[in-house]
């Protein structure tokens, strides 16, 4: 995929609630579980799912664990937060399980799991929990922890205690339960500031980076970004969720608005510069030419065409007018029952009346004359 200059906006908001869907995705997943070996325990730092409770859904949603285990001081707490109506329909509640206690019987949680999520971690017993993890047999460690303000944990420490565990520190800001898609950027962790990230960007991250190997031993800060102007172009070209995570683990999402701040070009970088944008110009200016050209052949070729179509109409108006015309009576034959002059046949005009018996035989009044009786005629 070719490296892309674009945007970091709403990557990853899309939960599935829909009481079909899930139904759906738990008809599939009943007939896969047994082909999963994959167990997940899942921890947070304030000892209250309530700041991570949709952690759940999405590494159930788009994870591969056939089970999870929420791990607290106290599972009736865990209960209170976790058992929801969208984890029934959704099949969650189908693999997932509650423990609780402290560092001895979490250490015992993770003898039966080959993956561990600490959410809000806290950094004071972040590193004795890997260790412990580690010796459990965990092959797969995800640390979150949320600060504003650089951490305080020794990430050089963390690398050199562990030997065989695969981890990640990811640094966030506060979890914020709304704005999400906005810009995001991964930095160094030791930024000195991080602001507020919406859960759900968080969430939908480390779910994909879990299983990413560009992710693994790797420590970094995951925060807002000011440049909001990456990921279209991503998503316009159809790439996935788990693309755009990976597209952020390997630095090709960055902050230009900073790093145009940051980087101010010498006299040969803006001479260059200006010379690109000259030959950007010109190749611009020859392609509208090529386009005003073809737009004027086809200008052309629709005019001849309107021209031919309007010519073979006037043909056809032509063959219709001599067709009538050759069914028309030609001029001085009357009608049948018509002479020629407009009378009728037996030898009676238009105007003739029939005289009535004894018209003729009538005296004529004083003054009658036969010129009168031309001029009634």
């Amino acid at each position: 995929m070719a490296m892309v200059s674009a945007v970091v906006t709403g990557a990853f908001l899309v939960a599935p609630s829909a009481r079909s869907a899930a139904l759906g995705r738990s008809a599939v997943r009943a007939s896969v579980d047994v082909q999963m070996a994959g167990s997940l325990v899942v921890t947070d730092g304030t000892d209250n799912f309530y700041g991570s409770r949709g952690i759940f859904q999405y590494v159930y949603d788009f994870g591969d664990f056939g089970k999870i285990t929420a791990f607290g001081s106290s599972t009736a707490d865990s209960k209170k937060m976790l058992l929801s109506r969208n984890a029934r329909y959704s099949g969650l509640l189908d693999v997932l399980e509650f423990a609780e206690g402290g560092a001895a019987e979490l250490a015992t949680a993770f003898g039966g799991a080959d993956t561990w999520l600490a959410v809000n971690a806290d950094e004071a017993t972040v590193l004795e929990q890997l260790k412990a993890a580690e010796a459990a047999g965990v092959k797969r460690a995800f640390v979150h922890v949320s600060a504003s303000e650089a951490p305080s944990m020794d990430v050089t420490a963390v690398s050199s205690a562990l030997s065989s565990l695969k981890y990640t520190v990811m640094r966030t800001g506060s979890l914020s339960k709304t704005g999400g898609g906005g810009g995001l950027i991964v930095g160094e962790i030791d930024l000195p500031t991080c602001d507020e990230v919406p859960a759900d960007d968080v969430f939908r991250f480390i779910t994909e980076a879990l299983t990413l190997p560009e992710a693994e031993g790797r420590a970094f800060s995951l925060c807002t970004s000011v440049d909001s102007s990456q990921l279209r172009e991503m998503r316009m070209a159809g790439c996935s969720r788990r693309e755009e995570v990976l597209a952020f683990l390997q630095g090709k999402i960055s902050d230009k608005a900073v790093e145009a701040v940051a980087a101010e070009p010498t006299a040969e970088e803006a001479a260059a510069t200006a010379k690109s944008e000259a030959e950007i110009a010109a190749a611009r200016e020859e392609e509208l030419k090529a386009l005003l050209a073809k737009a004027k052949v086809r200008g052309e070729e629709n005019q001849k065409k309107m021209a031919e179509e309007e010519a073979a109409k006037e043909k056809a108006r032509a063959e219709r007018m001599e067709l009538y015309k050759s069914v028309e009576p030609e001029e001085g034959e009357g009608k049948e029952g018509e002479d020629k002059d407009g009378g009728e046949e037996d030898g009676k005009g238009s105007d003739d009346k029939p005289k009535k018996d004894g018209d003729d035989d009538k005296p004529k009044k004083d003054g009658d004359d036969d010129d009168d009786g031309l001029a009634l005629v």
